[in-house]
């Protein structure tokens, strides 16, 4: 049985990105992906993505480990919801200015999460600048609270955890202790798993450094582990 246990990124590594993440498709497939992964390492396979706990199992397809919203929320593999962070970044005053701002600026888009708000601006590119001005404005003077660069998009969210916490506290809970970390991401809100994986001796890939730039490889190359099998 392979050691490894693999944490995997959703949008922009093993979907491509849509105007808005509502607009994303899902390669056909994909589920069955997963579960072949997973079932190969004993159920190590955790989802460490930007996306609610609700739309990660929508696109999987299954209730798989999972840490959402960049690991705010993390779920074991007994279905257990560990939630760490006390604050949120959701706050009314904040929704009201961006959505606001938004009604302003034709193309851009404003996600409520539990925890955080994402401005999209991948329909309007131009705004990106103005909606971060108003977002430093907003959170000025408020220490547990930080602005996340995501692709073509601005996240407020609450300080003290990231993806790579969020993998290190995988690494302690059963399926995934005692064996090698493997994490597969693709953007900046990326490079933190990255890095704790590496940290942990496993292996830690950015989709545009070590594949072609495209999720088909990805899949591509986690479709080979199944067959092979090996991470």
């Amino acid at each position: 049985m392979p050691t490894h246990a693999l944490f995997l990124d959703l949008d922009g590594t093993l979907l491509d990105f849509a105007p808005t993440p509502a607009e994303v498709v899902v390669p056909d497939g994909l589920p069955a992906l997963l579960a072949a992964l997973a079932s190969a390492r004993n159920g190590a396979l955790a989802i460490l993505s930007g996306r609610t706990m609700d739309d990660i199992d929508g696109v999987t397809g299954a209730p798989f480990p999972a840490g959402a919203e960049h690991g705010f929320v993390c779920r074991d593999s007994a279905g257990v919801i560990h939630q760490p962070i006390t604050t949120t970044a959701n706050r009314p005053a904040w929704r009201q200015a961006l959505d606001d701002a938004a009604a302003t600026m034709p193309g851009v888009a404003i996600e409520q999460k539990r925890y955080t708000l994402v401005a999209h601006f991948r329909r309007a590119p131009d705004h990106g600048p103005a909606l971060r001005a108003l977002i430093d404005r907003l959170i000025a003077g408020v220490p547990d609270i930080e602005v996340l660069p995501a692709n073509m998009a601005w996240e407020i969210r609450p300080a003290g955890a990231d993806k790579g916490r969020a993998l290190d506290w995988f690494m302690q809970q059963t399926p995934f202790a005692g064996r090698v970390p493997v994490f597969v991401g693709d953007d900046t809100t990326d490079e933190a798993a990255i890095a704790a994986a590496k940290a942990q001796g496993g292996i830690g890939l950015n989709v545009h450094r070590d594949f072609d730039g495209t999720t088909n490889a990805v899949r591509a190359w986690l479709a080979r582990a199944v067959a092979e099998p090996q991470p």
